[in-house]
């Protein structure tokens, strides 16, 4: 098992043994202003501080309804293209240590949610790993309706900023 593979396993049973982390509900992303012409792309949604890690280290728990995931992993899919085409030397070394986990179990009861987690280790403790706000960077005429998507698929997220013991 990979060095991240385990600190992932080891997150997911310290977050399952308890509340030990801070919760933000509802997700924190802003809406993103509607263009005012087509030429004009979107303003990139506002930065909240939920996704900065001066730590060193971080993660974000993405609670995604059972029957939105399929949307969600759209989503991923537009996220890793736009890690992909990063042109700043910054989401560059953001992109290399940008690891997302989908929890492999199903949910007990239908209402329950899927589990994924962003992993950042070791991550820029200066920058923003808010997806929506990569999105808009990289791939501006789309982050609107990717915002509205998310936006109708994620239940909650969780932010946990960490520090390396070992």
């Amino acid at each position: 098992m990979s060095r991240h593979s385990l600190l992932a396993l080891l997150l997911l049973m310290t977050l399952a043994a308890g509340p030990l982390y801070a919760q933000v509900a509802p997700p924190p992303v802003a809406p993103v202003p509607q263009a005012a012409t087509a030429a004009t792309p979107p303003a990139p949604p506002a930065v909240p501080v939920e996704y900065v890690f001066p730590t060193g280290a971080g993660l974000l728990l993405f609670h995604v309804a059972l029957a939105k995931v399929t949307d969600f992993d759209a989503i991923l899919v537009r996220l890793k293209d736009a890690l992909a085409k990063a042109d700043t030397a910054t989401r560059k070394l953001q992109a290399a240590n940008w690891l997302i986990y989908k929890s492999a179990e199903k949910p007990a009861v239908a209402t329950d949610p899927v589990v994924y987690l962003f992993l950042f280790d070791p991550a820029i403790a200066t920058a923003s790993y808010d997806p929506l706000l990569l999105l808009a960077e990289v791939l501006p005429a789309e982050v609107q309706p990717l915002y509205e998507r998310m936006k109708a698929a994620v239940v909650r997220v969780e932010r946990m900023g960490l520090t390396k013991v070992r």
